[in-house]
């Protein structure tokens, strides 16, 4: 299906044979309100939209290998799931949209992973690419908004570009969410966009709606670029916890050195061209300012 030459002809043919469902199948306890022929419309309809964006997506550096394509396309798939959690006997929920890919589909914990981590971060850059657009030209991006976008950047790895694509799905329609909220998109309102036909899912690509989408995808990437942190998830740490730990004092390790060598990834992200030295002296800075605050309490 998804390893094939035209997985947008399979998922599409598994929705008119009316057993997507039963293929892409999720505890009807969990998927309460959204009809099997809703996910199915939904999920063909995200499907031909992320397809035909990662077809027209030329630029060099957002090569999508096999495995970054069909869970780019899984994503897209199962949107319409994002926000649904299944219980389980022990332990937290897990999300819907893991229970299928692995209970459903069979397919392996790295994928689930992935799917999982894409729909978790497609907010987070939609809410990156509103920022970026409401930035003066010639000013220089606020620290926080490097930060934001590298860390996006970290969690996929070399599945960003992907990232790229599910975010601008969620941003380009309104109805899922994209333009009013920050939050993944809802089962509902992915429902009633699937039935409006609001766009079809046969015939020739809805080129405007693919550039619309790329010129998304491009802002964010542009971005990275300038700031110097399109490849900041195979950077090594500035500082390891040892030197951490040297650099202000500690004895021992625990929550205080995870909160401090976080605080150094931020500042490497937020100064790519920084030094260790530069660094140690900015967690020294936060380490005593931390422990003031703290001594204030007592």
């Amino acid at each position: 299906m998804m390893h094939g030459a035209d997985p947008v002809m399979a998922l599409r043919l598994l929705h008119r044979l009316r057993i997507f469902g039963a293929v892409f199948a999720v505890p009807p306890s969990v998927i309460a309100g959204l009809s099997e022929d809703a996910f199915g419309a939904a999920a063909n309809r995200l499907a031909v939209s992320a397809y035909d964006e990662i077809q027209a997506w030329a630029h060099p550096e957002c090569g999508f290998d096999q495995d970054s394509r069909r869970r780019c396309m899984l994503a897209a798939v199962l949107l319409p799931i994002a926000d649904l959690q299944v219980p389980v006997a022990k332990g937290k929920p897990m999300s819907a949209a893991y229970h299928v890919v692995r209970e459903s589909l069979k397919w392996k914990a790295k994928d689930a992973e992935a799917v999982d981590a894409l729909h978790a971060t497609a907010p987070e850059l939609v809410a990156v690419y509103r920022q970026l657009l409401g930035q003066p030209d010639g000013v220089p991006a606020p620290e926080e908004l490097r930060v934001k976008l590298g860390q996006c950047i970290r969690r996929l790895k070399q599945l960003w570009p992907a990232g790229c694509v599910v975010a601008s799905l969620l941003h380009s329609n309104p109805e899922y969410g994209g333009e009013s909220t920050d939050q993944p998109p809802g089962a509902a309102a992915l429902a009633a966009a699937a039935l409006s036909g609001l766009e079809s899912t046969d015939g020739e690509p809805d080129m405007p709606s693919v550039q619309r989408r790329l010129d998304f995808c491009e802002a964010l990437l542009s971005a990275a670029t300038a700031y110097g942190i399109a490849g900041c998830w195979q950077w090594k740490p500035l500082l390891d916890g040892k030197q951490v730990m040297a650099a202000v004092g500690m004895k021992s390790g625990g929550p205080a050195l995870g909160r401090l060598m976080e605080a150094a990834v931020e500042w490497q992200l937020a100064h790519p061209d920084g030094t260790a030295e530069q660094c140690r002296e900015h967690l020294l800075a936060q380490h005593a300012a931390a422990q003031q605050e703290e001594a204030g309490k007592q």
